[in-house]
């Protein structure tokens, strides 16, 4: 049985200084989490894995009804310091995904970014989900790719590094599971999964080359106006490519009965 831990803390989560392509990859998976939930004055809408609450508070900017769902009381009390910093009386809730306390059927939109990995069960919140939803409502679920290209071509990188005897500088390479993680997703798993209990209406790949070794280093040399250049024309592929995204992103609805 895996435990559930009610105090993590994302603070080791991310290093002080941010490379080009880690700062891209977090601010248009945020942005574009956010258009596809298409938040409108009046939706419920309910956060699952809030974190810092920081797209609560950018959702609640259009009008829409936001709840935080989150089990670690450390950041639940992160969430409610940007609530209060940012004037914002939108509630946060303590609970697990994978037993979501509302009303089944009451809500207009779910958003899990970035959490789905981190759950017990995953497979039990994404039924948890699609229960909470109405019958027009959407889910959109967004979830790193452990199978992206750029940790393909890392993966050929650290091979030939082994080969020639050439030490490893990492303590863990990117594409190894971190320990808070319980589950290696990448686009056929996410989307099978999902498939069970909700229908897919939309897949968008978000970023290509993320933590690639090297590849952030190379764009902290370029004048930012070049890196982000590069790295909005990347995007552009994996938006047609989102098996070899670093980032996929699902948007789904209740299925319909046969």
């Amino acid at each position: 049985m895996i435990k559930i831990d009610l105090t993590w803390n994302d603070n080791d989560v991310l290093p002080d200084k941010l490379r080009p392509d880690v700062e891209f990859l977090f601010s248009r998976m945020s942005q574009a989490t956010i258009r596809m939930v298409d938040p409108k004055p009046g939706d419920r809408i309910l956060d699952i894995g809030c974190g810092r609450a920081m797209d609560i508070v950018a959702m609640s900017k259009y009008g829409s009804i936001v709840i935080g769902v989150e089990p670690s009381s450390v950041m639940l009390e992160h969430a409610r310091q940007s609530l209060k910093l940012d004037g914002h009386r939108t509630g946060v809730l303590q609970a697990i995904a994978e037993s979501i306390p509302v009303v089944p059927g009451s809500i207009d939109k779910i958003v899990c970014k970035g959490a789905l990995d981190h759950f017990a069960d995953p497979e039990g919140a994404v039924r948890q989900m699609a229960a909470a939803i109405k019958p027009a409502g959407t889910a959109v679920i967004a979830i790193a790719n452990f199978e992206s290209l750029g940790f393909k071509i890392g993966k050929l990188i650290f091979s030939l590094r082994k080969l020639f005897n050439i030490r490893n500088p990492y303590s863990r390479l990117p594409w190894e599971i971190p320990p808070d993680h319980t589950m290696k997703f990448d686009y056929d798993v996410v989307v099978r999964m999902v498939r069970k209990h909700m229908r897919v209406e939309e897949i968008l790949g978000v970023s290509m080359l993320c933590s690639m070794p090297g590849w952030g280093d190379m764009l902290s040399t370029f004048p930012r106006v070049l890196s982000d250049k590069v790295l909005g024309s990347l995007d552009c592929v994996s938006r047609y490519l989102p098996f070899l995204s670093d980032v996929i992103i699902l948007k789904c609805t209740r299925k319909q009965p046969d």
